[in-house]
C-alpha cells in the first residue's frame, strides 16, 4: 500500500489518480504460491518512470530496522465505510519511498502488510470475524460479472466503459446482470478442490469508476451519475443508506482461508474455473439451492441458480 510520509495514511486513486497508471508484475511462481528465490522482485512501472523493484523476500519486521530503512514497521490507517482502518506495516525502504515520491509528487512511502507485526491489524469493520483482509476497506475479493457491465452501458451511447473502471478483483461470465447481488455463498471448483465464499455486502461506489484508467483525472462525472438513476441504493434494498452512493459488484471472503494455517500452500483459482452459486438472498429470504430438501424452492432455481458460472479474469 502507498501512504503518506508524514502520517500513514493511504494514497488512494481517488486522490491520486496517477495511480491507476502504476502496473505492477509478479513472476507466476509467486502468484501461485509456490516458494520464490531470494532474487525474485515485484516489479512495478509507470510512465516516466524507470522500473522499481521490490524483493518478494520480505525484511524480517525485527523492529530493530531505523525509520526509514526497510523493516521499519509504521502505523497506517486508510479510510473505510466505518472510520479508519488502523494497523501496522513495514516499510519497504528509501528507494521504494523516493519512487512513488516523484511519480505522485506526494511525500510518499510504500508499505507491506504484516499480520505478524506488534500491533494487531484491525480488520475491516464489515468483513465477518475472523477474517484476514490486509489493507482493504471491506471484503476479500470483489465479483462482478460480464453481463452486469453491459447493462450498465446499455444506459449510454457513448464509447463503453471498459471493466478495469470498476476494478473488480475477480470477473464471471454467465448469470444475468446484477444477479450477484443476490449470492450469499457460492463455491469455486479449481482442479477437483472447492473453495467456499461469503457474501460481505454490496459494493457501493467512490469516485474512482469515474477516473479514465488509460488517461487519469478527476474532472468525470460519468458513469456514477447515470448510474444514480438505476443502481443507487433502494434499487438493491438499501433505502436507507446513510451515504447515497451507487452499486456494483458484491463483496467476499473466502472461507477457506480462515482455517488455514499459515504455513500451507495458498489456494489458486484460474481462468475458466466453474463458479457454483448455493445460497442466494431473494426478497430478504436465503434460499438453499444446494438442499434436495427444498423442493418448494425449485421454481426459483431458473431465477437465481446454482448454474456454473466460468471465470473470466
Amino acid at each position: 500500500m502507498v501512504v503518506k510520509a508524514e502520517n500513514g495514511r493511504a494514497i488512494t486513486m481517488s486522490r491520486a489518480p496517477k495511480l491507476a497508471l502504476v502496473q505492477p508484475s509478479l513472476p507466476t511462481i509467486a502468484m501461485r504460491g509456490e516458494s520464490v528465490p531470494a532474487s525474485a522482485t515485484l516489479e512495478i512501472n509507470a510512465p516516466g518512470m524507470k522500473a522499481l523493484n521490490v524483493p518478494l523476500r520480505k525484511c524480517p519486521s525485527t523492529g530493530k530496522a531505523r525509520q526509514g530503512e526497510r523493516g521499519h514497521i509504521v502505523d497506517v490507517g486508510m479510510p473505510t465505510l466505518k472510520g479508519v482502518y488502523e494497523g501496522q506495516g513495514v516499510d519497504e525502504g528509501p528507494e521504494a519511498a523516493a519512487w512513488f515520491t516523484q511519480y505522485l509528487d506526494i511525500p510518499a512511502r510504500l508499505v507491506r502488510f504484516d499480520p505478524t507485526a506488534t500491533k494487531e491489524n484491525r480488520q475491516a469493520e464489515d468483513a465477518p470475524e475472523g477474517y484476514v483482509t490486509g489493507f482493504v476497506n471491506t471484503g476479500q475479493f470483489l465479483f462482478a460479472s460480464e453481463a452486469s457491465l453491459d447493462k450498465v452501458n446499455s444506459y449510454f451511447t457513448t464509447a463503453p466503459f471498459p471493466m478495469n473502471r470498476f476494478r473488480p478483483n475477480i470477473v464471471v461470465r454467465g448469470p444475468p446482470s446484477f444477479e450477484e447481488d443476490k449470492w450469499r455463498q457460492f463455491t469455486i471448483e479449481h482442479m477437483g478442490t472447492h473453495l467456499n465464499f461469503s457474501y460481505v455486502m454490496n459494493r457501493g461506489m467512490c469516485k474512482v469508476p469515474t477516473i479514465n484508467q488509460d488517461k487519469p483525472d478527476l474532472e468525470n462525472v460519468e458513469p456514477n451519475k447515470t448510474m444514480f438513476t438505476f443502481r443507487s441504493g433502494p434499487h438493491v434494498g438499501l433505502e436507507f443508506e446513510k451515504v447515497k452512493k451507487v452499486y456494483f459488484g458484491s463483496y467476499f471472503v473466502c472461507d477457506s482461508t480462515i482455517s488455514t494455517a499459515s504455513n500451507s500452500k495458498p489456494h489458486v483459482i484460474d481462468v475458466g474455473d466453474n463458479l457454483n452459486v448455493i445460497t442466494t438472498k431473494h426478497d430478504d429470504v436465503s434460499v438453499n439451492h444446494a438442499s434436495p430438501k427444498s423442493g418448494s424452492l425449485e421454481s426459483n432455481m431458473d431465477l437465481c441458480g446454482p448454474r456454473p458460472v466460468e471465470l473470466m479474469y
